[in-house]
């Protein structure tokens, strides 16, 4: 009798722990939330590697929230002109996220010229999808197939050698002053809109190297249309790996596209918590993480802390290189 009443007792304590567990998840959904579609706002053209992710995880997500995700295109501006309008329009009930970009968005808050119209205490970070490495693509007819040949020739002729960016102020921007500064050389930088333009620009012979991301180079680059002459990452890309890293030609030069989710400020924190495990989820989801490789794009989860943090850690970082482009 007493064996019996201990089990029962057991059998009691473990589904009151399993309804209070249900319970618990259940809480992490906010009660009426999401009832209608949640748009992400993208600041970049359609087909480029921010819009990519953005779609990608779009399809995963709307499983995860049962309601669907709508990628919108804003591009200009380096991602200015969507942020401004998100920053007007977009209202803190949850159906409205933005992906920004790092450090585009800082370059924007913190150099006076842009003139922006907001500020990073106008955003509420959510989570951290991409961190997309930075590389320098040329077309396959080039006459540059090392890093070495573009950096010599530049050396050559200061100023007459093209490299686009996708706009002032992009980790792009950054990565070409970088290089200007360290290997002691001078291009002519064209700032273009997006990646797609900095892409088609390139491939036609428009431009002699594309300073942008793996993500977007990926495609041109495995049809055989262009080939990539270093990464800037710390070791070498596991999809190029005869493509070496600049840090082995001899240059500490690490550069990414860091890319994310923010609502706008003031969104309701339950509503920004279950966000930001749903896209954790979705980013777990096996389909998600296959059409994310094979798209080039790299994965880096970063919750709300996270997140907030490393954007206060670039803050400091963008006002230095301002400083330097500015000159």
């Amino acid at each position: 009798m007493k064996r019996t009443s201990i089990a029962c007792l057991v059998l009691g304590l473990i589904l009151a722990g399993g309804l209070f567990l249900t319970q618990a998840l259940a809480a992490d959904k906010p009660k009426d939330y999401p009832t209608k579609p949640v748009t992400i706002q993208i600041g970049f053209g359609a087909g480029g590697s921010s819009d990519v992710g953005v779609r990608v995880l779009a399809e995963s997500l709307k499983k995860i929230i049962g309601q669907p995700v709508l990628a919108e295109n804003k591009p200009g501006a380096g991602s200015q002109v969507m942020l401004t309008d998100f920053k007007n329009n977009a209202k803190p009930d949850g159906y409205t996220m933005a992906l920004i970009n790092v450090p585009q968005i800082q370059t924007i808050v913190f150099d006076a010229s842009s003139k922006p119209l907001f500020s990073m205490k106008d955003f509420q970070p959510v989570a951290n999808h991409v961190q997309d490495p930075g590389a320098i693509l040329v077309r396959k007819e080039s006459k540059y197939n090392t890093l070495e040949d573009l950096i010599n020739d530049a050396k050559a002729r200061p100023g007459q050698v093209t490299a686009s960016t996708t706009g002032i102020g992009s980790d792009d921007h950054l990565a070409v002053l970088d290089v200007e500064r360290r290997a002691k050389v001078k291009f002519n930088i064209v700032h273009l809109k997006d990646t797609p333009t900095a892409l088609t620009r390139a491939l036609g012979g428009h431009t002699d190297a594309n300073f942008d991301n793996i993500g977007g180079f990926l495609p041109s680059v495995n049809s055989g249309l262009a080939r990539i002459l270093a990464v800037m990452m710390e070791q070498r890309y596991s999809d190029l790996p005869n493509v070496p890293t600049f840090k082995e030609r001899g240059y500490d030069l690490v550069s990414s596209s860091t890319r994310g989710y923010v609502f706008p400020a003031g969104t309701p924190m339950p509503i920004v918590k279950y966000m930001e495990q749903s896209i954790k989820k979705a980013m777990d989801d096996p389909e998600h993480i296959d059409r994310m490789k094979k798209a080039g794009l790299t994965l880096k989860f970063m919750g709300i802390e996270e997140f907030g943090k490393f954007l206060e850690g670039q803050n400091e970082r963008a006002k230095q290189l301002i400083e330097l482009y500015r000159k």
